[in-house]
């Protein structure tokens, strides 16, 4: 054992200061890295929340800004509506005095058919007063170099159409950015700047076609402009009137947002250099403080160099190296150390292999979702193809626009070449082909099945779709009786509605197989909605012819006659043609009736107007007035010509023979009398003229009855009735 006078000489000496800074300098310049990434990545992180935070305000905004001008729309349609049915007696002025009063932040204007219009006005007001249904466009007048919103609504005549405008223009989208706190710029439909809230942001005056394309293909674009200030936008379409689109620029500066980032940075800085250099100076002393254990050890490993093995470190409470003493006390305890670490491991090992299968387990889920996905996303478009199809065939009801909209919806949806259209005939219980598309019509033209005959019979038949995949080798298939040789594959269909077979469809394709399992589903559903529209276009033309019709006679109503008299009026004023009117009365019905009763006079009624339509020519047109009055339109004819058919016509009716007419009539038979007045010699007037030929009828009972009058102005004074309204009211 070495003496306490050696020890100095063998034991090297302690300094603290160099351990001091070798521990603090790595630990300050990992400290300034930390800081300065913080301060770097807390700033990406503002500006990334403020950048997100910048583009939810713009969607909202130009969300409330589409809200706004739709419901603009909405309120401006259902105004006009309202207008137009205002008395025609108020002048136009008033009534846009009264929708600007409405809508005082709008500049409105009103115009009505009688208006002198621009082109596109003009052709919008023919349009609305021939469709009688209101309508809604953005149009563009070159004079003012303006769109504007033009609604047109069909009103009472003389105005016959109202349409109300209001320009799209700075004053409309600067009140909205003064609401929204935004800038909004709109584009028309091919990309022109129409109007802008402001200058600032520097709007496009033209939007490029690769602007079009990205902005129709994700329904929204979002630049930044970086020149003076940073400018955020948002593009998306904004549809407007009935099929009009605009683009919606909606713009934020960026400008608030770079300040805030600077002084978030500097001060984040300050903060962290301050904290930095404050940490230090504690750090220091505490270091000094927590390598006084060393000072311990070294006496310790002195003690033990002169052999006092018995000698332990003294350990202070609460500092981190009294690890080191101890391990001058728990050699021991190293072992139990390494066994416990060898557990350790080999549960983690287990842990391991669990997270392997775990993990496989995920990716099979995984697989199965994305699958189900899959099929969700095809039903999805199957729901939404059959809304498409919903809406697109309810809107026809011409039956030649409705069978054109059926077969486009199947070639669009199922790609397929040829369409064959047969309908149900249930007089001889057949199909016939009606209508056919990828082949030529005429060859099977006309060409029909008996139920249970071929593919398409037996559809009929059982009311059940036949999928053939390959027709080469279907012996069901007839090739359309030998008239059309198909090939590939073939889907027919049923179309039924309640119970009741209303047709077939045929979809061929020219591969085999061709129709998968969720397009068959696709195309009977497709068929179905078919079936209702079909047979509602049938209802529409039964309640049109009948109510064009009177329900006794199946003569034209007088509202029919109306429409035919102002047709034939209009012919004749261009082509400076003739026409006549014959005013028809039975002469002594109400005695008939008051005999024979009501239902023998409906009779007679209905024997009169078969002998009137019988007598006449066929571009000639016989209508029921009203009650026991006839009158009869003769297009081309001059009052001698009218007054030849009128003779005939009375001696037919006096020569015919009507149940009771002996116990009822004075002269023991049925008679007519009849007024006649030609255009243009009595009248150009079409009302004065209906009025000219109910006189010349009077004229005729005065003089006896069972004659034809033709109106004369001399013999108009025989006319006792006065104040005598026009026998037709204005269409």
């Amino acid at each position: 054992m070495a003496d306490k006078a050696d020890i100095p000489h063998i034991i090297p000496k302690f300094e603290t200061f160099q351990l001091t800074r070798q521990l603090l300098w790595p630990l300050v310049i990992l400290l300034l890295v930390l800081a300065g990434t913080s301060v770097v990545g807390s700033s990406l992180l503002l500006y990334n929340s403020l950048s997100a935070s910048i583009d939810h305000q713009l969607d909202h905004a130009q969300k409330m800004v589409y809200r706004d001008l739709k419901n603009r729309e909405m309120l401006l349609a259902d105004l006009l509506v309202l207008l137009s049915l205002k008395p025609a007696s108020i002048p136009t002025t008033e009534l846009e005095a009264e929708a600007r009063a409405y809508q005082p932040l709008l500049d409105l204007h009103l115009y009505d058919s009688r208006s002198k219009l621009s082109e596109p006005l003009r052709a919008l007001s023919e349009t609305v007063v021939q469709s009688k249904t209101g309508l809604r466009y953005i149009t563009y007048d070159k004079r003012t170099d303006l769109y504007y919103l033009t609604l047109a609504a069909p009103a009472k005549p003389p105005r016959n159409a109202l349409l109300m405008q209001f320009p799209i223009n700075r004053r409309l989208l600067k009140l909205l950015a003064e609401r929204y706190l935004c800038d909004f710029s709109l584009y028309s439909e091919e990309g022109r700047l129409m109007a802008s809230s402001s200058d600032k942001g520097n709007p496009d005056l033209q939007l490029s076609e690769d602007q079009l394309a990205r902005i129709s293909k994700s329904n929204h674009l979002y630049t930044s402009k970086i020149e003076d200030v940073d400018y955020r936008s948002l593009y998306v379409p904004l549809p407007l009137g009935s099929d009009g689109i605009l683009y919606l620029a909606t713009s934020h500066s960026l400008d608030n947002l770079n300040g805030l980032l600077l002084t978030h940075s500097w001060r984040l800085l300050m903060t962290v250099i301050l904290a930095l250099a404050l940490g230090a100076f504690i750090y220091y002393h505490r270091l000094k403080h927590a390598l006084t254990p060393l000072k311990n050890l070294l006496e310790t490993i002195h003690q033990v160099s002169r052999g006092n093995l018995s000698s332990r470190t003294e350990l202070t409470d609460g500092n981190c190296l009294n690890e080191l003493g101890n391990s001058f006390n728990l050699m021991l305890d190293q072992l139990e150390t390494l066994i416990e670490k060898r557990l350790e491991n080999e549960k983690n090992a287990v842990l391991t292999q669990e997270t392997l299968k775990y993990n496989n387990h995920l990716k099979k889920k995984n697989l199965e979702i994305e699958k189900a996905n899959i099929l969700l996303k095809e039903q999805y478009e199957e729901l939404t193809a059959l809304f498409q199809v919903s809406r697109s065939l309810t809107a026809a009801l011409d039956q030649n626009l409705l069978f054109e909209k059926i077969f486009s919806v199947f070639r669009e949806s199922l790609h397929c070449d040829r369409i064959v259209l047969l309908l149900y005939q249930a007089g001889d219980e057949s199909l016939e082909v009606i209508k056919t598309t990828g082949l030529d019509a005429t060859t099977v033209k006309g060409l029909s099945f008996k139920l249970g005959e071929g593919i398409s019979g037996m559809v009929a038949a059982s009311m059940q779709p036949i999928y053939s995949p390959d027709l080469s080798t279907d012996d069901r298939n007839l090739s359309y009786k030998g008239r059309w040789v198909s090939s590939g594959s073939l889907l027919s269909m049923p179309m039924v509605l309640q119970g009741q077979l209303i047709g077939v469809l045929n979809i061929h394709h020219q591969q085999p197989d061709a129709f998968s399992p969720i397009a068959q589903q696709m195309a009977q559903a497709i068929a179905d909605q078919a079936a209702i529209s079909i047979e509602n276009s049938r209802l529409y033309e039964k309640t049109r012819a009948l109510s064009a019709t009177d329900d006794l006679t199946g003569l034209a109503n007088r509202r029919q006659f109306q429409d035919f008299l102002q047709r034939e009026w209009t012919q004749a004023r261009r082509y400076q043609d003739n026409f006549s009117l014959l005013m028809i009365d039975i002469d002594n019905f109400k005695a008939y009736n008051d005999i024979h009763g009501h239902l023998k006079g409906d009779i007679v009624l209905k024997k009169v107007a078969a002998l009137l339509l019988q007598n006449t020519r066929g571009i000639d047109l016989v209508a029921r007035f009203d009650g026991e009055e006839f009158v009869l339109l003769l297009p081309k004819a001059n009052r001698e010509g009218s007054l030849a058919v009128a003779n005939k016509l009375c001696r037919c009716i006096e020569n015919e023979y009507f149940a009771g007419m002996e116990a009822s009539q004075p002269q023991k038979k049925l008679t007519i009398s009849i007024g006649v007045a030609s255009y243009p010699t009595d009248s150009t007037d079409i009302y004065e003229l209906v009025n000219l030929a109910d006189e010349a009828l009077y004229q005729a009972k005065h003089q006896g009855r069972n004659c034809v009058v033709a109106w004369k102005r001399e013999n108009s004074s025989l006319s006792n009735r006065e104040n005598k309204q026009p026998s037709l009211p204005p269409t």
